[in-house]
């Protein structure tokens, strides 16, 4: 009896821990199934104090399953462009941001994987091209990263007008992401950002830094903006 007894208390201190209500971290995973071949895996980290919840895109296309990130802040953004564009749409982005156009809204970006030459500025410096696709063609890359960090949108538009793309997606975010974006063009970030990340003052015209930050760019019309995201649409003839 006394057996069974301490049995039970372990098997209820052991579910207090796992779900944090012993002010340690549990873990709670939840499935948002968007349809046949995407899905969103919810994972909660139960804390005390409080929760983080982080969100993981799977997605099948040509017979092959794709994982990556998904932020709940840029959905916004992303549902927009859902309802308001074509199939055929394609979207200028850097490559980070690929999989959520390819997967989540299901129009074709750009690139949506780095050059292998932009290792280096991946997270953890390693690149699984089962899991996440393989790397892209790295003139592509050069070209987005041209096209972003312009002096004038003119040459972002005769870039976008080449590869046929219509939206441009440019999170607030990616004004930090210009590592890999100085290696694909054989600059410095050091040129870009000063030393807490920021742009300088010295490259705030260029396209991707007013892009970021909603700014009117010539050519271009910005149709969605919020607290994170912006999305401008290049009317193409």
């Amino acid at each position: 009896m006394k057996k069974r007894s301490l049995l039970l208390f372990c098997m209820v201190v052991v579910s207090l821990f796992l779900t944090g209500c012993m002010g340690g971290v549990g873990l709670v995973e939840d499935v948002e199934e968007i349809d046949q071949s995407t899905r969103i895996i919810w994972t909660t980290e139960v804390r005390e104090e409080i929760n983080y919840t982080s969100g993981q895109l799977e997605y099948i296309q040509d017979e092959k399953m794709y994982t990556s990130w998904f932020s709940t802040r840029l959905r916004p953004a992303l549902d927009w462009m859902k309802e308001n564009s074509e199939p055929d749409d394609k979207v200028l982005t850097w490559w980070d941001n690929g999989h959520l156009i390819r997967g989540y809204v299901q129009l074709e970006p750009i690139i949506y994987t780095p050059s292998r030459n932009l290792i280096e500025t991946v997270a953890e410096g390693k690149w699984d091209e089962e899991k996440m696709g393989e790397f892209a063609n790295p003139d592509d890359v050069t070209n987005v990263a041209y096209a972003l960090l312009a002096d004038s949108p003119t040459i972002t538009i005769g870039i976008m007008t080449r590869y046929k793309t219509k939206w441009a997606f440019v999170p607030r975010i990616d004004m930090k992401k210009v590592a890999g974006m100085a290696v694909a063009l054989d600059e410095r970030a050091e040129d870009y950002l000063d030393d807490l990340g920021d742009p300088k003052g010295t490259v705030k015209h260029k396209v991707l830094f007013k892009m970021a930050d909603g700014w009117t760019v010539k050519g271009f019309k910005l149709v969605y903006q919020d607290d994170y995201a912006y999305v401008y649409e290049l009317p193409l003839e």
